[in-house]
C-alpha cells in the first residue's frame, strides 16, 4: 500500500479568544487518491468532514463500506478506527477536508445517525464554506477564529437541514404504517403492503421501522394483535377462535402459540386468571 498523497495541509493553533466561539477548525487540508493508492487505516481523535471535488471515494467504518460521490460530505468521527481510499470504480479521488471541534458536535453526531449512515448529499453552499476554509486557514488574521466557527456552524446547519427533514419524513411515514396496521389489524399483511403503504423499499422499511420502535414491522404487529386478543379475552366471553380472528389469526393454533410465546399463558388460561 503506498502513502495517500497531500496536496496542502494547513493546521491552525487557535488563539487565545477562539473559546468565545462555539467551533474551530484545528486543521484542513486538500487530498489526492489515485486507484493505486490502496486503503490508509487512520485514527485520530477529531471529527472530521470531507467533500468530495471530483472522483469518488471509498469509506470503511466497522465492516460497512460507503462510497463518496462528487459533491457529497462525509461526517466521521475519527476517535472510530476507519480506513479510506480511492473506489475500485475509479481512477481518482479529490477531496478537501477539515478537523473540527465544538459544543455539541457528538449530540449531533449521534442525533442524526451518522455513525450509521456517514455520506450526506452535500450542496454547492457547502463546497463554497470548504473553500472558505481553506482560504481562511491558509491567511491567518485576528478573524481566523471567528470565520473558522461561522463556517463550521454553517456545514452543520446544512448536515442538520439535509438528515433532519429525511428524518422528520421517515418518522411521519412509520407513523402512516402503524396506523394503518391498528385499523385493519385483521388483515393479512404482507412486508411488500407495507413497504407500499410507507413508500419505501423493504429494506428501508425494515431499517427506519426498527431505528424508531427497535423491532420489525412484522414482531411490532405481532405484539399489537396480542394486546388487542387481550382486551378481547377479557371484555367478552367470545370463543377462542373468534377472537383469534379478530386478532389476524385465521389458524386459532398459531394464535395460541404465539400467544403463549409472548404472554407466558395460553389464551384460555390468560381468561381464567382474570375471572372471565
Amino acid at each position: 500500500m503506498t502513502k495517500d498523497h497531500c496536496d496542502e495541509i494547513l493546521f491552525h493553533t487557535p488563539g487565545r479568544h477562539a473559546e468565545a466561539y462555539p467551533y474551530k477548525i484545528l486543521v484542513a487540508g486538500r487530498t489526492h487518491f489515485t486507484e493505486n493508492d490502496g486503503l490508509v487505516t487512520r485514527r485520530f481523535h477529531h471529527h472530521t468532514l470531507i467533500l468530495t471535488m471530483s472522483g469518488r471515494g471509498l469509506i470503511e467504518i466497522a465492516g460497512q463500506r460507503f462510497a463518496a460521490g462528487a459533491g457529497s460530505v462525509v461526517w466521521l468521527d475519527t476517535a472510530m478506527q476507519y480506513a479510506h481510499g480511492c473506489h475500485a470504480e475509479a481512477d481518482h479521488w479529490h477531496y478537501f477536508w477539515m478537523s473540527i471541534d465544538g459544543h455539541g458536535l457528538d449530540a449531533v453526531f449521534a442525533f442524526l445517525r451518522v455513525g450509521q449512515s456517514p455520506v450526506f448529499s452535500g450542496s454547492n453552499t457547502a463546497e463554497s464554506l470548504f473553500e472558505q476554509a481553506i482560504g481562511t486557514l491558509g491567511h491567518r488574521s485576528q478573524t481566523t477564529d471567528a470565520l473558522s466557527s461561522a463556517i463550521v456552524g454553517q456545514l452543520i446547519a446544512l448536515l442538520v437541514a439535509e438528515r433532519g427533514e429525511q428524518e422528520e419524513d421517515s418518522s411521519e411515514r412509520i407513523q402512516r404504517l402503524m396506523r394503518a396496521l391498528r385499523a385493519d389489524i385483521a388483515r393479512n399483511w404482507q412486508i411488500e403492503d407495507m413497504a407500499d403503504i410507507s413508500s419505501l423499499s423493504a429494506s428501508q422499511l425494515h431499517r427506519q421501522f426498527r431505528q424508531k420502535t427497535g423491532t420489525t414491522p412484522m414482531d411490532w404487529m405481532r405484539h399489537e394483535r396480542m394486546n388487542l386478543a387481550k382486551r378481547l379475552l377479557t371484555s367478552s366471553d367470545a370463543k377462542i377462535s373468534a377472537v383469534a380472528l379478530s386478532s389476524g389469526y385465521a389458524d386459532p393454533y398459531h394464535f395460541s402459540r404465539d400467544f403463549h410465546r409472548i404472554s407466558g399463558q395460553s389464551p384460555s388460561e390468560f381468561r381464567r386468571a382474570r375471572g372471565q
